[in-house]
């Protein structure tokens, strides 16, 4: 699946950090959410079906994600997350690989891992652009 082209109408990218990859770091299982990922989801809260899938590869698994506002009791100060579940291609996922979020021509939601060793890497970005 990840070894085709995936076109995205909407996405955006960024480096993860060791809490973002790595589970003796942190267990959050979430990438905080900022204007670029608030574009794709908006301000509501939403589960939603999304694709896994490590670039390069035939790797690749389906799951759910939930967007949401981690302090949606306090309507003054919001902090928006994406959560997902632990699954066979975050499992994969190091400090500084960079990860894909986005939403395909079907309105399909795609996480792709890009990993360091791979020739599509962009190298350090630091946050979501």
């Amino acid at each position: 699946m990840a070894t085709s082209p995936i076109f995205l109408k909407q996405s955006c990218i960024k480096t993860l950090t060791a809490v973002e990859a790595n589970r003796d770091a942190s267990n959050q299982h979430e990438f905080n959410g900022v204007a670029q990922l608030k574009q794709i989801f908006g301000s509501a809260r939403v589960t939603q079906n999304v694709v896994f899938s490590i670039r390069g590869t035939d790797i690749f698994c389906n799951d759910t994600i939930t967007w949401y506002d981690a302090r949606e009791n306090s309507p003054d100060r919001s902090e928006f997350r994406l959560y997902f579940r632990d699954n066979y291609v975050m499992e994969q996922a190091e400090e500084g690989d960079n990860i894909i979020v986005g939403i395909d021509k079907s309105d399909k939601i795609h996480i792709i891992l890009i990993k360091q060793s791979n020739s599509d890497y962009v190298g350090n970005i630091p946050s979501w652009r």
